[in-house]
């Protein structure tokens, strides 16, 4: 924020003759309540009506620790958007949380919810990661959505994070440690200028023309790994000369008992239509890698799931194993035992790969192999039209008994339709070789194209397709969308802005979003409408009007906090004389009994002296009894006091506890209305 305070002089260098520019004024504060009670809420205000209007949504969520050190979860949407025509996944908030718990997280986004007004029931699906607090998540809010009388569509966790833990399978399957020894390499230059000026100064000394920088690798991150690995190759060698020469002779003790030295695909459009062809050829690939072509033969879909990759007969000879060019050509320097260890661990890569994709993959999945047929090339299929129903059918709630039965008649009527090229063609050329190549247009581009067509009385030609595509194409073939939030949050939340209130990121976050759907990422396209104008004039009181209730809810806050010391104070007093009143009583308890057994006692001497006639041990006998009943009278009667003033000692305290747990209730209600 604090970079707007130089802006109006900024406006007056540039345009000295400019009487706007010369009372030009934004200060860092004015900045930071204009975004955060101005634009923000405008921007999330347009995204709301946008998401009432629309038929489905799919939301989309991940969570991670921020520069704060708070649990940080970011909410999207993925919705048909009529504005433009196209799907689109735009930012909704931020919800800061304590522990990423299930209860937590589900409270958080159907809090969410229940405060803009939005239905649950037009939810369509989840877009999450694989860990399984968010399988538990979307039971949750499955269950939630079951009481209005709707239901998740479930195609499964993210693909992309399948694919990913898949291959890291392989990685890990091996002794290479390849993970270890990048980070290793990378912690040994991490904040040490004189290391990294020593590694610099031998590659200049080897007169090389690479990269100086080391990247940074970590394990949460994995599938940076390559981009890591190739620049470690490409300084393999001035590596080499650093560790192995420069080191052991000009800096022993730098490397004296240290263990480090001793150690040393994402798209924003909709693809879900091309998703099982893509698994598909992928795990095709895999098994292609290390098994006969005869073996896997033409299998496709489902069926690949079942073939016996471990079969030691189907294994490809040592030398046909796809392990690249570069690996082949550095294996001539390398001796026939290393040779034979490095072919059986690439072996076993791949059957770890092979094997955790088996499990993993939604190849049996008939629903996603149905979604081929939105595509342009399925359209004059002899059995397109079956497969569209059974997608139809497949949404739950979506269509009526009557629109299922439109659909066969529609899509006849797009099977014959003159479709123009340019709907799905982008562009063809030849490149530098002569080879041809095509660009296609975005399967929501070219659906757009032909829902838009109309009847002869100007009515839409493909009502019940419409409702089946445009909820078909929001369907998210991976939470990519999310996780390069993150990256966002990392500008957004630094280091040095560590006290950025939610509604600041909240606004920061939606403001960026309307600029990249509004202006396609240039401010100045953003349009200003007189609703924006009286958002940013009204911020200030806005956000005023926040603060106040935040002080008040701190008043209110304070005052509780008062009166719990004074109850828990009085609790202490009726706790202590409670103890008090029970020690009493067990006391007079024993001295009672002592009393009943002196009473007793003189019965047992009056039966006695009377069997005797002795009148003398009678009289005796009878004073006995008389005073044991006595004192057990006098003791009744104390003790009758105790049990009535520990009965409403007892009744107080519970009253109390009801006081303040009512009161408790009223705070955490009044906090969640006003926020």
């Amino acid at each position: 924020y604090k970079d707007s305070d130089d802006v109006g002089e900024l406006l007056r260098t540039m345009f000295p003759d400019s009487k706007i520019a010369q009372k030009f004024s934004i200060q860092h504060s004015k900045m930071s309540y204009v975004i955060s009670h101005g634009l923000g809420p405008y921007f999330r205000d347009l995204l709301i009506k946008d998401i009432k209007n629309c038929e489905r949504f799919v939301l989309c969520f991940d969570e991670r620790t921020n520069n704060q050190n708070k649990k940080q979860l970011d909410v999207y949407f993925r919705y048909w958007s009529s504005q433009k025509g196209l799907v689109v996944t735009r930012y909704y908030r931020t919800i800061l949380l304590g522990h990423a718990q299930v209860n937590v997280v589900v409270d958080g986004i159907l809090g969410a919810f229940r405060t803009d007004g939005i239905d649950i029931s037009k939810l369509l699906m989840l877009s999450r990661d694989n860990p399984n607090v968010n399988k538990t998540v979307e039971k949750m809010i499955n269950d939630a959505m079951t009481k209005v009388n709707a239901e998740l569509l479930n195609i499964g966790t993210c693909n992309l994070h399948v694919i990913h833990n898949g291959f890291k399978a392989g990685t890990t399957e091996t002794n290479w440690h390849v993970e270890n020894f990048c980070m290793n390499i990378w912690s040994w230059f991490q904040k040490s200028p004189a290391r990294q000026e020593d590694f610099e100064n031998i590659v200049d000394e080897l007169n090389e023309s690479i990269e100086k920088t080391i990247l940074y690798f970590s394990s949460t991150r994995w599938v940076l790994l390559g981009k890591v690995i190739d620049r470690v190759l490409k300084q393999y060698h001035v590596f080499r000369e650093y560790f192995l020469v420069y080191l052991p002779s000009k800096q022993q003790k730098q490397i004296q008992n240290n263990s480090r030295y001793d150690n040393i695909k994402e798209k924003e459009g909709p693809l879900v239509h091309l998703l099982y062809d893509e698994l598909c050829d992928l795990y095709r690939t895999v098994l292609l890698s290390f098994l006969s072509p005869e073996h896997v033969g033409s299998t496709y879909g489902g069926a690949l799931l079942d073939i016996d990759f471990k079969l030691a007969e189907k294994q490809l000879p040592t030398k046909k194993l796809q392990i690249g060019e570069e690996a082949r050509r550095l294996l001539v320097d390398v001796s026939a035992s290393d040779c034979a260890t490095f072919f059986h661990d690439v072996k076993m890569i791949y059957h770890a790969i092979a094997d955790n994709l088996k499990k993993h993959l939604p190849l049996k999945n008939t629903f996603l192999k149905d979604l081929h047929v939105l595509d342009p090339a399925s359209r004059t299929k002899e059995d397109s039209a079956d497969t569209m129903i059974r997608v139809g059918r497949a949404i739950p709630k979506l269509l009526s008994n009557a629109e299922i039965n439109r659909i066969r008649h529609e899509f006849m009527m797009y099977a014959a339709e003159t479709i123009d090229q340019s709907w799905y063609i982008k562009n063809k050329y030849h490149d530098s070789d002569g080879n041809n190549h095509t660009e296609y247009q975005q399967i929501d581009y070219y659906w757009n194209k032909v829902l838009s067509l109309t009847t002869s009385f100007g009515l839409p030609k493909y009502p019940t397709l419409s409702k089946i595509v445009k909820n078909i194409l929001i369907i998210s073939h991976g939470n990519s969308d999310v996780e390069s939030g993150f990256s966002i949050n990392e500008h957004i939340v630094t280091e040095n802005r560590t006290l950025l209130s939610l509604s600041s990121i909240n606004g920061l976050r939606s403001t960026w979003d309307a600029i990249k759907f509004y202006g396609v990422r240039s401010p100045h396209r953003v349009p200003i409408k007189i609703d924006m104008v009286r958002a940013v004039q009204k911020s200030k009181s806005v956000y005023n009007q926040e603060q106040l209730s935040l002080k008040s809810l701190a008043d209110r806050e304070k005052e509780q906090s008062e009166k719990r010391e004074h109850t828990n104070e009085e609790m202490k007093k009726l706790i202590d004389r409670e103890n008090q009143l029970l020690s009493r009583q067990k006391g007079l308890q024993d001295e009672q009994k002592k009393a009943q057994l002196l009473a007793g006692e003189g019965r047992q001497r009056l039966d006695n002296a009377l069997k005797k006639a002795d009148i003398i041990d009678a009289q005796a006998a009878n004073a006995l009894i008389g005073a044991g009943d006595e004192q057990v009278k006098l003791i009744s009667d104390e003790l009758f006091k105790i049990t009535h003033e520990l009965l409403k000692i007892q009744s107080k305290r519970k009253n109390v506890l009801s006081h303040v747990q009512k009161k408790k209730q009223n705070m955490t209600t009044t906090a969640n209305d006003q926020f």
